[in-house]
């Protein structure tokens, strides 16, 4: 086999093996708190990192140089949650991220980074197999965006009052989470792009 030949075969090996996984984290990518509606949000965001730069989780990243959206943050929330401290929005000199106060009636009124979506197989309580109520624990929202349910206490999600940090995905203690924080579809832009 030539040098060429060689090359190219280590080229298709590189590429065959990172398509997935760029596609499985395109797929998860969350826009942080206080992002414009898709399609503003990229327009408006100048690739600055001030926002990663703050984020005390450092739950805020970009994509990689290989990527076509590297200046633009995300937030993986299997990767790492939100705390909703609001200061990536503090920041942001072009309000891609609009500015908004680290008050959780706020937050809960204009905060939607995606909503949860629950594999009742994977969750110990609901599969019957142990009793976990982490996720509800760590919910900033609790009661309201999840609940406890039947005689286990499973898990019972609220999209709709849900703000999508993820910290219940974070806390789920199974390797192949039972909750997945999914980004919002492009055409359910958050409840409102400007505090009360």
């Amino acid at each position: 086999m030539n040098r060429r030949a060689l090359l190219g075969a280590l080229t298709a090996a590189v590429a065959l093996a990172t398509v997935p996984r760029r596609a499985r984290a395109h797929a998860r990518k969350i826009r942080p708190p206080g992002a414009l509606a898709p399609g503003r949000f990229e327009q408006a965001c100048i690739g600055c990192f001030r926002c990663a730069e703050v984020c005390p989780t450092t739950c805020i990243r970009f994509g990689s140089a290989f990527s076509l959206d590297q200046a633009i943050p995300y937030i993986d929330a299997s990767e790492r949650a939100c705390v909703l401290c609001m200061k990536c929005t503090q920041v942001c000199p072009t309000q891609a991220l609009v500015p908004l106060a680290a008050d959780p009636d706020i937050i809960a009124k204009t905060v939607r980074m995606g909503v949860p979506v629950l594999t009742r197989s994977r969750c110990l309580p609901w599969n019957l197999e142990g009793i976990c109520r982490l996720c509800y624990q760590v919910c900033p929202y609790p009661e309201e965006a999840v609940e406890l349910t039947g005689p286990r206490k499973a898990p019972l999600f609220h999209p709709e009052a849900c703000v999508g940090c993820g910290l219940c995905e974070e806390a789920c203690p199974e390797q192949n989470h039972a909750i997945r924080i999914e980004p919002l579809p492009d055409a359910a832009p958050p409840p409102s792009t400007r505090p009360p």
